[in-house]
């Protein structure tokens, strides 16, 4: 009990003392991509999805834009479903303070019609969130959005919002069927729509979910960019630095208080993982110790 009450004694004082308000926001996409909603002779039978790729970021940084030519990163997981090139472009937007989370989540299932879904901690120097995922098998397909923002214009946290996506093409790579390893596009295209153009449809792909779960407010160094997402699919969180300063100890709560585990070894990483396999569902409160502060941050797991 001595425990729980302390836990919910740091969470009000940082409360009271908040400079940065916070939302936790549950992201899902759910593909509705078919052979009967996309009638086409080639079909693909082992039509996917690749892992759902975002970021949340300010208006400075553009990772996919509809009319302009996609990055090194966009093209990786355009072509190929791979996500090391984008997770760097992002890094280096955290880097210079333009983005401060990197989501990365598998599907459900091997399948055009499975969901991908995962939780996020957004902040308001960041409202902007922007994802990919490739349409496989396919040349250079894929599903965009583009800094669609999460405050309203009077900087209020939107409650929901649900967004039919569509397929588009990355400009990058030639051809029309559902495969791959085809010749690059020379020039290099800019990235454009593919709806009602074959083998699709005029038909969405799937439908892209944001949630509202909570607001919460956090003790936050406006020099200290911290941020945490989480990947349910393997139970683990992620802690952007993007200032890169040194956390001291890394401690994760549940919901009653009790330490579930402490990391005391120093670290200035721009991004590390923890995983905590055998969790159950539900909040969680992450501290972060530096030198100079605490940070206190609510996750959903």
């Amino acid at each position: 009990m001595k425990v729980y009450i302390n836990i919910l004694m740091l969470c009000l004082v940082f409360t009271v003392h908040a400079q940065t308000a916070n939302a936790n926001y549950t992201i899902s996409f759910e593909g509705t991509w078919s052979a009967s909603t996309h009638p086409h002779a080639n079909f693909s039978v082992n039509a996917h999805w690749s892992n759902l790729v975002g970021a949340m970021h300010n208006s400075n940084v553009v990772f996919v834009n509809p009319g302009s030519l996609a990055s090194a990163g966009i093209e990786d997981v355009a072509e190929n479903g791979q996500n090391d090139a984008i997770q760097l472009e992002v890094q280096n937007a955290m880097n210079a303070g333009n983005a401060n989370l990197f989501f990365n989540q598998p599907f459900d299932a091997f399948s055009p019609t499975a969901t991908a879904a995962t939780s996020i901690v957004a902040d308001q120097n960041f409202p902007l969130l922007s994802l990919a995922s490739m349409i496989a098998p396919s040349p250079d397909w894929m599903i965009q959005v583009n800094s669609i923002s999460l405050l309203d214009t009077n900087g209020d946290w939107i409650p929901s919002i649900v967004m039919d996506l569509f397929p588009y093409d990355a400009g990058t790579e030639d051809g029309n069927m559902y495969a791959s390893n085809n010749p690059d596009t020379v020039p290099q295209q800019p990235i454009s729509s593919l709806q009602n153009i074959a083998p699709f449809s005029n038909a969405k792909v799937g439908t892209l979910t944001i949630s509202l779960v909570s607001l919460s407010t956090t003790e936050f160094n406006i020099n200290t960019a911290f941020s945490v997402s989480t990947n349910a699919a393997n139970k683990s969180i992620q802690i952007y630095n993007a200032d890169r300063k040194t956390m001291q100890q890394i401690e994760m709560y549940d919901a009653f208080g009790n330490l579930l585990k402490r990391y005391a070894n120093p670290s200035n990483e721009a991004m590390k993982t923890f995983t905590f396999p055998n969790t159950k569902s539900g909040l969680y409160i992450v501290k972060i110790t530096t030198d100079t502060s605490t940070v206190i941050k609510k996750v959903l797991l």
